[in-house]
């Protein structure tokens, strides 16, 4: 006799789902969320999440799928004009799949990829390329001015001449000098690949700066960080030769078999789509980095300690959406959970990230007020935070909604 699942155990499963989705509303909607790779979507673009499509397939092969086509091509016509590309791939499912793609694509194995080192120092992205078969070339990296060593980089990119280097970073304050490592790589054959995952927003938004303009080959990165939309990937570029490769290994072809993505979820590319045409990114991307800026202004005052604070080329201890303070890591955990504790969200790293609130209508006033209150909090060994917990409140209850 076969064995059937009870009818109590599905319904306990879904009370269960449900409960801890209302605990997920309560903590992250009743907190001021400073996470870096996150962000709040508008009810308009989550819409198409719930909608009947996102459980469909956009195949020629497959009758009925000619509304999903469109969607997609107007999606991807939207993101052509926003990044002013001439190619866009909407079909990676996040900014990880994104970069895989385009390695996978445009090196062979064994091949050195030059990278940004991950973590500390260095704050890359922590792809393992050894599982791919690729060797990680990690470019030199200073510490001091948390961004990269261009002389010891030029160096070592004109000796060892990887065929990609990609550039991007997690832990990141400063734009890239891309059009000086572009320079070099093309002089030898190599394509430059920018990863915008974390600066995405404030690249469309022309606030950190503009990789395929200064010379890096493509732009891709992830759709839900200073990007405000639902999670996902992008890949754009303006050579068509490196867009058909990508394209070849990035969209899948029902007779010839899947690649790296058998299904672009059609849902999120609608979703991403509506988010391209609806964001005032100018006004947005401005905001996110004077909040970053006001916040940084505020911690060095207060004697918070931040990564490259004292670099001797920027006059700013930030140009995107992050303020990375600078504590050992175990450290830097528990002032984490100190802080969850008062309802507000940072990571393990304590990185401080102004997409979400920004979108949800801080200003200059609401940065200090709010970086004020967190100097406080990892300084103090006071028992009674609760002068700092009520000003807190205020600020949760002042910022619900979606105002840019």
């Amino acid at each position: 006799m076969l064995n059937t699942i009870q009818t109590p155990i599905a319904d306990n499963t879904h009370c269960e789902i449900k409960s801890l989705l209302k605990q997920h509303d309560d903590i992250r909607l009743n907190s001021i969320n400073l996470i870096v790779s996150e962000n709040r979507i508008s009810k308009t673009a989550r819409a198409p999440l719930s909608s009947d499509i996102h459980a469909r397939y956009a195949a020629s092969f497959y009758a009925g799928t000619g509304p999903a086509q469109d969607i997609i091509a107007v999606a991807t016509e939207s993101a052509k004009k926003v990044f002013n590309a001439k190619y866009a791939n909407l079909s990676p499912i996040s900014g990880n799949m994104a970069l895989l793609a385009a390695i996978l694509s445009l090196t062979n194995y064994h091949d050195h990829v030059g990278r940004i080192p991950p973590f500390f120092p260095g704050g890359g992205y922590p792809l393992n390329y050894d599982s791919f078969d690729r060797k990680p070339l990690p470019l030199p990296f200073s510490e001091a001015n948390w961004q990269i060593d261009l002389p010891k980089t030029i160096a070592l990119l004109k000796k060892k001449k990887p065929p990609l280097v990609v550039l991007g970073s997690s832990i990141v304050t400063y734009p890239m000098p891309v059009q000086e490592i572009a320079d070099v790589v093309h002089e030898y054959g190599g394509i430059v690949a920018y990863d915008g995952s974390h600066t995405l927003g404030l690249i469309v938004g022309g606030q950190y700066q503009d990789p395929l303009r200064e010379g890096a080959d493509l732009l891709l990165g992830s759709t839900h960080k200073t990007f405000p939309g639902p999670q996902g990937g992008i890949i754009l570029t303006n050579d068509e030769n490196i867009h058909h490769k990508i394209n070849r290994l990035s969209n899948f072809t029902p007779l010839n078999g899947p690649t790296l993505i058998c299904n672009p979820h059609l849902a999120r590319i609608a979703s991403t789509g509506i988010v391209l045409e609806e964001t005032h990114w100018q006004e947005y991307a401005k905001q996110v980095v004077d909040n970053s800026r006001t916040i940084a202004r505020i911690f060095k005052e207060e004697g918070v300690p931040m990564h490259g604070a004292n670099a001797i080329n920027f006059s700013e201890a930030t140009y995107c959406h992050q303020v990375i303070t600078r504590y050992p890591l175990k450290e830097s955990r528990k002032l984490r959970d100190k802080l969850h504790q008062h309802h507000i969200n940072v990571d393990g790293f304590l990185r401080i990230g102004t997409s979400e609130i920004t979108r949800l209508g801080y200003k200059k006033q609401e940065c200090e007020k709010l970086a004020k209150i967190i100097a406080y909090l990892l300084n103090t060994n006071d028992k009674d935070t609760s002068h700092a917990d009520k000003q807190i409140t205020n600020l949760i209850n002042h910022h619900r909604t979606i105002v840019i």
